[in-house]
């Protein structure tokens, strides 16, 4: 036993009873025993390396935090440019009215915004995806430029075309 290693000082302390049966356990093991439990125990304890760890963990769940929200504030930023921009839309092309239609515009609007609010908590129950199913309906794929007959062209070099090899990968 090396000299650094050597138990020399002798404590004495209370603990858990269930701390007791698990010291209990661990020392029964081929050469261990209660003292060198306890120091590997305290020396644990009292290291860096169980803060580094702690410390890497909390890092780790900011960065992940840290990315969520850039990703919730792009998306917010997106929400709101497009409802200004319908809403611009809107000033610029609602037709003006009569003065004398307004009682039938205040019905018509309450029942429009019933109707939209209505909508909307349907959206929102459902999961409310209707801004990624709109940007799924305008993104283009290989049909909206092509013929039919160039896309199944495409497809059959696609499928014609061998898999790169492993060497191939490791080389590219």
């Amino acid at each position: 036993m090396n000299i650094k290693n050597k138990l020399s000082r002798r404590i004495r302390g209370r603990i858990t009873e269930q701390n007791w049966r698990h010291l209990e356990s661990a020392s029964k093991r081929k050469g261990s025993s209660q003292s060198k439990e306890i120091n590997a125990a305290l020396a644990c304890y009292y290291s860096h390396e169980r803060d580094d760890r702690r410390d890497s963990d909390i890092y780790e769940r900011l960065d992940l935090m840290l990315r969520h929200n850039h990703r919730h504030s792009r998306d917010m930023n997106l929400i709101s440019e497009t409802l200004s921009l319908f809403m611009q839309y809107f000033f610029t092309m609602a037709p003006n009215q009569n003065a004398g239609d307004n009682d039938v515009r205040a019905v018509m609007g309450v029942k429009l915004l019933n109707q939209f609010i209505d909508q909307l908590g349907l959206k929102m129950k459902n999961g409310g995806k209707t801004f990624k199913n709109a940007l799924e309906d305008v993104l283009v794929s290989d049909e909206d430029f092509f013929k039919l007959e160039e896309v199944a062209l495409l497809k059959a070099l696609k499928k014609k075309k061998p898999a790169p090899s492993k060497k191939e990968k490791a080389d590219a």
